[in-house]
C-alpha cells in the first residue's frame, strides 16, 4: 500500500510534535510531506485547542483525501482522564459541527497518552512508568524524544514483542499507527 503524500498533524505541543515527526521519519516520510498544525501561541490551554480545532482538521484531511492520498495525526494528552473520555470529546465535537466519526479505513490516527506524552517517552526508553504520575517535569525527556521515537516504529510493527511493562494507553496506539500503512 502506497504511503500518504501529505500527513497533518494536529499535535498538543512541541513534544507531541516532535515525537510524531522522528516517528514519520521512521516511515520514510520528508520534512515536506509532513504539515504540521501551528501550536497556539503563548503557554494556553493546548488540550483545549485541538479539541476546538479537531472538528476543522478532520474536514480539511476529507477535502484533500479525497485528491490525493493524505493521513491526519492527532496528539493529545488523557491528563488525568481516560482515554476514552478523549475519543468521546472528539466524537461531540464532530457531532457539534455535523462531521461524521472516522471510518475504519480512513488514515485519522488518534495517539492518547494516558497522563502525558512524557509517559510515552519514558516508557519508550524502557523506564518503568506509570499513567498516574506526572512526569512532564522530567528534566532529560527532550533528550529522549528520538529514541522513543524508534522504539515506537519497531513496537509498532505487526507482531512486534512489545515487553508487558509498555503502559496501556502506548499500546491502544499500535493498531491506531496502522492506520498510516
Amino acid at each position: 500500500m502506497s504511503k500518504a503524500s501529505q500527513v497533518i498533524v494536529l499535535g498538543e505541543d512541541e513534544r507531541h510534535q516532535q515525537l510524531v515527526r522522528r516517528y514519520l521519519y521512521r516511515l520514510s516520510y520528508r520534512p515536506h510531506d509532513i504539515r504540521f498544525e501551528a501550536l497556539p501561541s503563548g503557554r494556553g490551554c493546548g488540550e483545549q485547542w485541538v479539541r476546538d480545532v479537531y472538528a476543522d482538521a478532520v474536514r480539511a484531511y476529507r477535502n484533500r483525501s479525497s485528491r490525493a492520498k493524505t493521513a491526519l495525526i492527532v496528539a493529545i494528552d488523557a491528563d488525568t482522564g481516560e482515554v476514552e473520555r478523549r475519543l468521546s470529546q472528539f466524537r461531540s465535537s464532530l457531532d457539534q459541527a455535523n462531521v461524521a466519526f472516522r471510518t475504519e479505513k480512513e488514515a485519522v490516527v488518534h495517539l492518547i497518552p494516558k497522563r502525558n506524552i512524557e509517559t510515552w517517552i519514558l516508557c519508550l526508553n524502557g523506564r518503568i512508568v506509570d499513567e498516574i504520575t506526572d512526569y512532564s517535569r522530567n528534566t532529560d525527556v527532550d533528550e529522549l524524544i528520538a529514541p522513543a521515537a524508534a522504539t515506537l516504529f519497531v513496537w509498532s510493527r505487526p507482531d512486534a514483542g512489545v515487553p508487558v511493562e509498555c503502559v496501556p494507553s502506548l499500546r491502544m496506539a499500535f493498531p491506531e499507527l496502522r492506520r498510516l500503512e
